[in-house]
């Protein structure tokens, strides 16, 4: 989820850019009291982002607007929130607004159930006067610094001194965040999270690798420092991070060559699909170019609502199909069932239009993602890709240095990545909602979908 630039696609972006720098403290390693592989594994647990009442049309609750959330433990007496991952964000905050009166009452219980930061629990603690707002492409929050002790549940992994936001108020946001993007002396003036794990030595270096899982599985991580090779098929291809634009923050940037739609009847590659893209984990959809979007809608025989949803008929759904994402060195193939969004009656594509004025030109959120096994790489600045697929677990540490992941290579048969298995071609009458009230909840959390902010 990206902070907001004056535009729909706006990426996380701090309105009060983080404040000034906290007076330096002491960083104490951990390295010095336990025996550290130089890399942290985290389970993904699944959430569902909120669904505000203020969203008219959204009346299907949107069981497939799923956030990815990993488990932290806070203060001196090690206090478990849990907070959704974001690779379109720079900033961590915990606490949000769980009583707001637009979430549902399961909203309300979910967001209460992922935990709460109790400073005055903590004797740690350092709570600030300093105070900052972001604001996603969906939610705002005003967050004030706090400096505290930031650890792993159940393991003896403890980073002193790590400066976080708690939430004096909030609005549309029933989950707090890990913002896994650029922090000292890129995007903020501070130390975030991806920054102290690297300067306290819990890591070699400033990257991690993400694999969400597939849509209709469990048993997604994130490796901060490390790769599991036994999470994806082939080599690692590694391409550049691009440079920002002028007045835009530093992201997860890379150049895409194309995209194709591939199924057994068709086969059609889109014009006019060389295009900077943004990976976004904190996003449900893709947000694509409309001409890009249009053509696609015509591939699925989609029908557009007033709010941009493409709405297709499910029997895509166990079909044999994909779109192909291809970038330098490697191509994802999505299978139709991770790329399209269902809450069991009605589906929608994973992706929206949207035409650029700010300099980004595209973003791949979730509906992308769950295909690819993906390394965000700070201290190289590169991303580095391959086609997702589950055959065990082995993780291993990224060295220090500059060959980064180039030493990997997936253990799994590319034969065995995960695709829709039943084939029954195609698509007959879209059936859609009476009103445009359905699948919009599906998205509703989507406009973090635009989170670029």
């Amino acid at each position: 989820m990206s902070p907001r630039l004056p535009t729909l696609l706006a990426l996380a972006l701090p309105v009060i850019n983080a404040a000034s720098t906290l007076p330096p403290r002491e960083i104490s390693s951990i390295a010095d009291s336990i025996e550290n592989p130089g890399f942290i594994s985290f389970p993904i647990h699944r959430g569902t982002k909120s669904l505000s009442a203020r969203d008219a049309t959204a009346s299907l609750v949107n069981d497939d607007d799923t956030s990815y959330l990993i488990e932290l433990a806070f203060g001196s007496n090690a206090q478990s929130v849990k907070v959704a991952i974001d690779t379109g964000s720079d900033e961590l905050f915990v606490n949000p607004n769980c009583n707001d009166r637009d979430f549902s009452s399961a909203i309300q219980k979910a967001c209460t159930a992922d935990g709460e930061y109790e400073p005055n629990e903590s004797t740690t603690a350092n709570v600030t006067t300093q105070t900052s707002e972001i604001v996603y492409g969906s939610g705002a929050v005003e967050i004030q610094y706090v400096v505290d002790s930031v650890g792993i549940p159940g393991t003896s992994t403890n980073m002193s001194n790590v400066q976080f936001g708690m939430a004096i108020n909030s609005e549309d946001l029933n989950e707090g965040i890990l913002g896994l993007g650029f922090g000292e002396g890129v995007n903020l003036n501070y130390s975030n999270f991806v920054d102290q794990l690297a300067a306290q030595k819990v890591t070699n270096t400033k990257a991690f690798s993400v694999a969400l899982g597939t849509s209709d599985t469990a048993g997604g991580s994130v490796i901060f420092g490390g790769v599991d090779t036994k999470k994806f098929s082939g080599s690692l291809a590694s391409n550049a991070i691009q440079d920002p634009v002028s007045g835009d923050i530093q992201r997860y940037s890379v150049q895409m060559n194309s995209i194709t739609f591939k199924n057994d009847s068709a086969t059609t590659k889109y014009a006019d699909t060389d295009v900077s893209v943004v990976l976004d984990t904190g996003s449900s959809l893709c947000e694509l170019p409309t001409s890009i979007v249009s053509a696609m809608a015509t591939s699925f025989g989609a029908q557009e609502d007033s709010s941009g949803l493409l709405y297709v008929d499910c029997s895509y759904q166990s079909s044999d199909g994909s779109l192909d994402f291809a970038f330098p060195g490697v191509t994802i193939s999505v299978p139709f069932s991770d790329f399209i969004l269902s809450d069991g009656r009605e589906c929608v594509l994973g992706v929206q239009a949207f035409d650029s004025d700010s300099g980004i030109t595209a973003l791949l959120g979730d509906s992308f993602l769950r295909s690819a096994y993906v390394v965000f790489d700070q201290t190289n600045m590169l991303i580095s890709m391959a086609q997702y697929v589950n055959c065990g677990t082995n993780e291993q540490a990224i060295p220090a240095g500059t060959g980064g992941v180039s030493g990997f290579t997936g253990e799994c048969s590319s034969n065995s990545t995960s695709s829709s298995s039943s084939k029954s071609k195609s698509a007959g009458d879209v059936t859609r909602p009476a009103a445009a009230a359905s699948i919009v909840g599906l998205v509703a959390g989507l406009a973090a979908l635009v989170a670029l902010v």
